[in-house]
């Protein structure tokens, strides 16, 4: 969750929530071409062959006619186990049970989102620059997706931000980022060798003739991809490509070397090992700047 949170809750619901979000790796978002009467079908098809969280998204209709549809579908994805979550709109979010919403750029802002969701529930937003990963870092939100990686008919006239941006969520923030564009079987594996902790796919499944194989092959690339290196840094959540020195973290970061001291797992570290020190999944940096002959942690 991301540690700009503030408000973390401590119910079993909520907390279940958020323990399955982080072990998340296939995220299916409907689309809008599917009849909404296949809806459950495709969603129970899906999470069959490895799908963990479905979001409700139909743009085109109003959510008082999406009350019955959201209904059957959320019964379909907590058939399954997967979590449901709905597109923008809180109040059907509440009235049906969902797990969780999602906000897109234009959408309510997170703050008061949050104030109306309530903290059980996973609230995540849309990100499309370095800015709105800094920005989101700063929200109520559990995670962030990343996008569009390619061009897409789901978000007309949106430009494709491409892998480059997927790293910078990955590298800047510390709440699980979903890759999301034009992805599926093929090309779900270089989203995460890029930082996503999840792929999020629309058409590759929902338009498929057999939707749990494709959800399964698109599930066994992820599984296979070389993901990126969880540590913490100064008490955050952090990821770095696998293989990073330290300093090529701090790179990453954008910290400036000169003048930075580093401790890794409660060890003060000399320069050349900063340089030369490869991290590991669980490793918990200190990062600090000198100052005035003191320490600051600015």
């Amino acid at each position: 969750m991301n540690q700009a949170w503030a408000g973390p809750t401590r119910s079993s619901a909520g907390l279940a929530r958020r323990a399955q979000l982080r072990n998340a790796r296939l995220y299916l978002v409907t689309d809008d071409a599917t009849p909404a009467a296949q809806l459950p079908l495709l969603i129970s098809r899906a999470i069959q062959g490895g799908v963990d969280i479905v979001q409700l998204r139909r743009k085109q209709v109003a959510p008082r006619e999406l009350r019955e549809v959201a209904a059957n579908c959320r019964d379909a994805a907590h058939a399954g186990g997967a979590l449901f979550l709905v597109d923008d709109h809180i109040g059907l979010a509440l009235e049906i049970g969902a797990d969780g919403v999602h906000l897109g750029q234009t959408d309510l802002d997170p703050v008061p989102a949050r104030a109306q969701l309530g903290p059980e529930r996973l609230l995540g937003i849309s990100t499309h620059s370095k800015a709105q990963v800094l920005q989101a870092a700063r929200q109520p939100v559990d995670y962030l997706s990343a996008g569009p990686v390619n061009a897409t008919p789901t978000k007309p006239g949106r430009a494709a931000v491409g892998l480059a941006h997927v790293s910078v969520a990955a590298a800047r923030a510390a709440a699980p980022v979903v890759a999301i564009g034009g992805l599926g079987p093929g090309s779900a594996g270089a989203a995460v060798a890029a930082g996503a902790d999840m792929v999020a796919v629309v058409r590759a499944i929902c338009q498929a003739d057999d939707p749990a194989r494709v959800a399964a092959e698109i599930r066994e690339e992820i599984e296979a991809a070389r993901r990126w290196t969880h540590l913490r840094v100064n008490g955050e959540d952090r990821k770095c490509p696998s293989g990073s020195s330290i300093q090529e973290l701090l790179e990453l970061l954008e910290v400036g070397i000169d003048g930075v001291v580093v401790e890794c797992n409660g060890v003060i570290l000399r320069a050349a090992e900063v340089a030369q020190a490869l991290l590991r999944d669980g490793d918990d940096l200190e990062v600090v700047h000198l100052v005035g002959g003191g320490l600051d942690h600015g």
